[in-house]
């Protein structure tokens, strides 16, 4: 099989998440082609330079461009903080390679937009592919399959709730997920962007996005403890409606201490399908009348590590969604509609933007 050489751009827990799933895919997966961790791009290329070398990097570099001019490197796997992404697109394009980004598209709305319209324009043919990988998570899989299989009737409605915990400790030190200049927002950017994505996944264009967000957490230390003014949310609450006059609330939040969930409750004409997507892979189907048919298998989920190979639905999920990116790069998807494009990223980031607008001020 061919070898694909990916530059993997960031070291943080997210690229260390992406290495993982692409070391492993050729060890538990039949891919078409062999995935090689080649280039490592990091701010920090001297302190980093040992253990690249033990994970099997040709070189580390701190430079994008020295990157993009590479000849041997294919893709682009873009882990870099938020407003770092505007960059290191354009310089993938700049060098012809595939494109595989981790979410939002950028830290704006606007700069997201730009974006885009430069992939259309120039980078015509240029294979891209952004990290909304809740998409390949089992149980959004089995609940898109049974949605179009009409198991619950017309949808009426559906709520979901994102909750994680790590920012309630005010003594958290400050980071870049915590300055809007370089993340765009807080619990809305990075969690909610998440949802409005499985909301357009499931039930088709919004139509109509709502919303309030909060920062509870007022100030926070930097590396010298001085206390540093926050800008981004903590909490955000949304309304919503779709094309398919699908209605409902979207809550996310990074202070739901003792609570952490990622709850989903959809409720159609003939029952209703509930999930927690942090803990479980099976949905549950509640009916009206008679007893629970029988539950057709989405094909897709052959793109996710098995029961003895799983590695924690976290990383199986990014593992699944590289596995379709090589398939895709292979020339050959046999799961369309299923990856998730930049041009989705800016659709949800519209909306987010719109909340964000509608609350200047507000969480002051």
């Amino acid at each position: 099989m061919k070898p694909v050489r990916f530059a993997i751009l960031g070291f943080g827990n997210i690229a260390k998440t992406h290495m993982t799933a692409l070391r492993a895919l050729p060890i538990i997966k039949k891919t078409p082609v062999i995935p090689v961790l080649d280039t490592l791009v990091t701010r920090h290329p001297d302190i980093h330079a040992a253990q690249a070398e033990a994970i099997g990097f040709r070189r580390v570099t701190s430079s994008a461009q020295e990157a993009a001019a590479d000849g041997l490197v294919d893709i682009f796997d873009i882990c870099t903080p938020n407003a770092n992404h505007y960059a290191d697109v354009t310089e993938a394009l700049r060098g012809s390679k595939a494109i595989y980004c981790e979410k939002p598209v950028t830290e704006s709305y606007g700069k997201s937009r730009e974006l885009v319209h430069t992939l259309n324009d120039k980078g015509s043919g240029t294979l891209e592919q952004l990290a909304f990988t809740f998409r390949y998570h089992p149980a959004v899989m089995r609940i898109k399959k049974w949605l179009e299989e009409g198991i619950i009737g017309d949808v009426l409605q559906c709520k979901v709730s994102y909750r994680r915990s790590g920012y309630l400790n005010p003594e958290r030190p400050i980071s870049w997920r915590l300055q809007s200049g370089m993340s765009g927002g807080g619990a809305i950017s990075d969690l909610g962007v998440h949802v409005l994505d499985l909301i357009r996944h499931w039930f088709g264009e919004l139509v109509d996005v709502r919303g309030r967000t909060n920062a509870y957490v007022k100030q926070r230390p930097d590396a010298s403890g001085a206390l540093i003014d926050i800008d981004v949310d903590d909490w955000a609450i949304m309304h919503y409606t779709t094309t398919s006059d699908v209605s409902g609330i979207v809550e996310v939040s990074r202070i739901a201490l003792g609570s952490d969930a990622y709850d989903v409750q959809i409720v159609g004409t003939r029952g209703s399908i509930t999930c927690d997507l942090e803990s479980q892979l099976m949905p549950s189907v509640h009916v009206l009348k008679g007893g629970v048919p029988a539950l057709p298998v989405p094909e897709s989920l052959a793109l996710l590590p098995d029961d003895k190979t799983t590695m924690g639905i976290a990383v199986d999920t990014h593992c699944a969604a590289l596995n379709h990116f090589l398939w895709r790069y292979a020339g050959e998807d046999r799961w369309p509609g299923l990856a998730p494009s930049m041009a989705d990223g800016v659709s949800v980031e519209y909306w987010i933007d719109r909340v964000l607008q509608e609350n200047k001020g507000w969480t002051s």
